[in-house]
């Protein structure tokens, strides 16, 4: 392969990143805005994300965490910005095929916690649906999964966390006429 064609082929990959970045900013936005309209608010305006300047894995984000919360739930006593009540998430996935994973997040209660997650808390909703060594997955019908953690050191590393269920869809269809169908009214039914 000579230089011309490495350098086209370098600018096309990068074109393609851009492109699918763009085209996820516009699916969170849209997220956003028919979560309302769904019964749903986001817990934080930002997605949450893992990056690091360490490690040339972290220098481009594979997996991007919405968090919402169902609006008429009731606020935590202590002010702390979150909703008594579970944490419900989309992640945006290309670490292998596109994938949007539907989850809910369930905890005794959120009145523990100081405030709300920020956006480099990526991990701490990443880490209790691919941990297979802590947490353990139970598979139940429709594809929906439920894992639960393997001891209580491990519940409250993530928050007291009691478990987490959740459904995997196809990223690819999903469009902005089907949003309410294939996110929202699933994240109700987790």
């Amino acid at each position: 392969m000579n230089s011309v064609s490495i350098r086209e082929n370098i600018k096309n990959a990068f074109e393609v990143v851009r492109k699918t970045y763009e085209s996820v900013d516009k699916l969170l936005a849209e997220l956003d805005r028919q979560s309302v309209e769904c019964g749903f608010v986001p817990v934080i305006p930002q997605f949450l994300r893992q990056k690091s300047d360490r490690e040339y894995q972290g220098w481009f984000i594979q997996s991007f965490i919405k968090l919402y919360q169902r609006d008429s739930a009731p606020p935590c006593q202590l002010g702390n910005g979150l909703k008594n009540d579970p944490i419900y998430a989309v992640e945006i996935s290309f670490k292998e095929e596109p994938r949007m994973t539907l989850c809910k997040y369930v905890y005794s209660t959120l009145e523990h916690w100081d405030k709300p997650p920020i956006v480099s808390e990526h991990w701490f909703f990443y880490w209790p649906l691919y941990d297979g060594n802590n947490f353990t997955n139970h598979e139940s019908e429709n594809g929906v999964f439920k894992r639960v953690p393997n001891d209580e050191k491990t519940s409250e590393k993530y928050g007291k966390i009691q478990e987490v269920i959740s459904k995997k869809i196809d990223l690819l269809s999903i469009t902005s006429t089907n949003i309410k169908d294939r996110v929202f009214d699933e994240l109700h039914r987790l």
